[in-house]
């Protein structure tokens, strides 16, 4: 109609609805005019069914921006269609409402991604759920201390950890739990602490799962060497006076002996030289326990690691060459696997040979009353590109409560054994920021992982 304002629309079409209805009553009923009639009775039709649409359009584009709020579909863009200077303010106005809602659903977005990308990249172990158990996020660290690709349910982990599943469903609010988990042929230390939250009405559960495996051998390990440095100071300060004391003694009653053999003395020779043996034997026994003591002293000695860059495959083949005469008298098989062949390790060489040496004499003496005897040394690189060395033998195997304790000074499964050798292995690993873990089942054998 030309016309650029919309309230000049609306009463043109009304005013000329007005008029046609008036000619057609006008008319009135003449039969001679029954044609007209038909034609002005259609007219006021036409301009109804139009009004109506014009009025529709209008509210249909109302609806759909309401729509596109409602959809988050901040694609659409209303342009003017001639309806007059309102309805252009109108469209602006729709048009900055819809580019300032996308400005913030995309800046959403993008701190919606931000946070994931740092869940996903973060060393703890994130997992959240409903209460009903159907899992919403679960982070890379988790899917690798799980060991599972994807989760959609707590209930799958019953499969892992039946303790675990329990422990995510019913663990206290706010409160935390230490469990162990399997990895491999190892088990690992984890703690889990859970949060409850409530989002858009909908109850959920944040459970963080951190490996504590380090810091419990670090708390270990520290007091360890504090219980050894305070006895090893009072025993030594007790021992090395009663050593000095008893070897003087000795020596005396040993040259007042030889110097008068005929003389009369006040105790009759044969208790005298009784008193020299046992002076003898209070000072070997002395000797003997410093030893000992300086032997658990090297517990808390160990040196600082000097680490250099060095193949793995060189070291196992000096390793082998070492054990060569030995594992032939036993009648061992012994393997040694590198892959690849290029690895290398950034380590204290002579340390590290220390440890293995240490491992591969225990797998030997394992192997003493087995028929078929088996040794394997090998390397390798695992799924997060950490180099791990085992050593691994066929032997009896060992119960699962001495491998609880077995890295525990002192302690020792050999009847000759003094207990130190894997402790101070695993020290020697911990100073390399690595780690020594043992698998075994009785019956079947042992295997010891070394992990850089």
């Amino acid at each position: 109609m030309g016309f650029r304002n919309f309230r000049l629309q609306i009463v043109a079409r009304v005013l000329l609805l007005v008029a046609t209805v008036f000619v057609f009553f006008k008319i009135g009923f003449d039969a001679s005019l029954v044609s007209t009639q038909v034609f002005v009775g259609l007219l006021i039709a036409a301009q109804t069914v139009a009004l109506i649409v014009f009025l529709e359009r209008t509210t249909n584009r109302l609806v759909k921006f309401l729509n596109t709020i409602k959809y988050d579909d901040f694609t659409e863009v209303f342009t003017s269609r001639g309806e007059g200077e309102k309805f252009d303010e109108l469209y602006k106005s729709y048009n900055e409402v819809i580019k300032k809602f996308k400005d913030i659903r995309s800046e959403k977005e993008a701190t919606t991604h931000y946070f994931q990308t740092v869940v996903q990249h973060i060393g703890i172990g994130i997992l959240t759920f409903k209460k009903s158990g159907e899992v919403q996020l679960m982070n890379n660290a988790a899917k690798r201390l799980l060991q599972v690709p994807r989760l959609e349910h707590v209930e799958h982990l019953r499969a892992v950890s039946p303790q675990l599943a329990e422990q995510l469903l019913t663990l206290p609010a706010g409160q935390s739990a230490v469990l162990k988990l399997p990895h491999g042929k190892e088990r690992v230390p984890v703690s889990l602490y859970a949060v409850d939250l409530v989002l858009r009405g909908e109850d959920f559960r944040l459970v963080s799962i951190q490996n504590i495996q380090r810091e419990l051998e670090d708390k270990e390990m520290e007091a360890w060497q504090n219980l050894i440095r305070v006895l090893t100071h009072e025993i030594m300060n007790s021992v090395t006076p009663i050593a000095s004391l008893a070897g003087s003694v000795a020596s005396d009653v040993q040259d007042y002996l030889e110097a008068q053999p005929g003389t009369q003395i006040c105790l009759e020779r044969e208790e005298t030289e009784d008193m020299g043996m046992a002076l003898q034997t209070i000072e070997k026994r002395s000797q003997g326990l410093v030893r000992f003591v300086n032997d658990f002293r090297s517990l808390a000695r160990v040196p600082t690691p000097k680490k250099a860059l060095f193949s793995v495959e060189e070291m196992f083949r000096q390793l082998q060459l070492l054990f060569q005469e030995e594992v032939a008298h036993e009648n061992i098989l012994f393997i040694v696997n590198c892959r690849p062949a290029s690895l290398t390790v950034l380590a204290d060489r002579e340390l590290l040979e220390q440890v293995l040496i240490n491992l591969v004499r225990n797998a030997i003496h394992a192997l003493a009353d087995q028929p078929n005897k088996t040794l394997q040394l090998e390397a390798f690189q695992d799924s997060d590109s950490r180099t791990v060395l085992q050593v691994s033998d066929n032997g009896m195997g060992i119960s699962e409560e001495a491998q609880e304790q077995i890295f525990l000074p002192f302690y020792t499964t050999k009847p000759t054994g003094s207990g130190i050798g894997l402790s101070l292995s695993k020290q020697i690993m911990r100073l390399h920021k690595g780690s020594l873990s043992v698998s075994s089942e009785l019956g079947k054998g042992t295997t010891f992982t070394l992990r850089f």
